[in-house]
């Protein structure tokens, strides 16, 4: 099944489209349902949060998230196999996905998230000198395709999907934050040399991918 559970403030959450999707319920009975506990529940706001999306036509439509209690409270009375095979699957990603928070409440995650992002900023300011010496041998390409070929290079070397930087293990962090400072450190050593603006982007490829060989090594040490 697609992502059912995802993260937002600090809570895995799904919605009340995905329930009457993969319920095969119709949305707006899934909405009463939810609405009906509205008096029974003193924790309902809690539980569930009002919100909208964009129907094919750009309007705003309304649904709801809700957290793990929510969706017990709404799916208990959903009866059958094939219901409790979907429960299962939901369960098993908010099962996954708390996981994923309390991995964040560690130490060490923590300390690598804050290194990745150090080390956006070192990197790009090493882009941006890239940039500049580019534009000074003729490059018309826009700034931002600059950041994001680097960006990119990394992502699919480690195959991390780019909006999903807050899930990531702890190998792939360590990984990233490897990747950005060989990024930086060539770089800052061929504009040093007053090399062709091209090849800084050649050597981070083929150095990234001689790293990539080698990373199971850093994956046994932080699993």
């Amino acid at each position: 099944m697609n992502e059912l559970v995802f993260l937002k403030n600090n809570q895995a959450l799904t919605t009340s489209r995905k329930v009457a999707e993969y319920f095969k319920k119709r949305h707006d009975h899934v909405i009463r349902d939810i609405e009906e506990q509205y008096g029974d529940l003193p924790e309902f706001g809690e539980m569930f949060h009002k919100a909208t999306y964009p129907d094919s036509y750009g309007r705003q439509q309304p649904m709801y998230t809700m957290n793990r209690d929510g969706f017990f409270m709404l799916v208990t009375g959903f009866t059958g196999k094939k219901a409790n095979e979907i429960k299962l699957a939901f369960i098993k990603q908010f099962n996954a996905m708390e996981q994923i928070l309390l991995n964040h409440q560690n130490e060490r995650w923590q300390e690598l998230r804050g290194a990745t992002k150090a080390g956006y900023k070192d990197l790009s300011a090493a882009v941006k000198e890239l940039y500049e010496w580019a534009v000074s041998h003729g490059c018309k390409a826009p700034e931002k395709t600059f950041y994001q070929t680097f960006a990119k290079l990394i992502n699919k070397i480690l195959g991390i999907n780019p909006a999903s930087r807050d899930t990531l293990s702890l190998w792939q962090l360590f990984e990233i934050e490897k990747l950005q400072f060989i990024a930086q450190t060539i770089i800052a050593g061929l504009l040093a040399q007053g090399a062709d603006y091209h090849q800084p982007y050649r050597d981070c490829k083929s150095a990234f991918e001689n790293y990539a060989r080698l990373s199971f090594i850093n994956r046994r040490f932080l699993k």
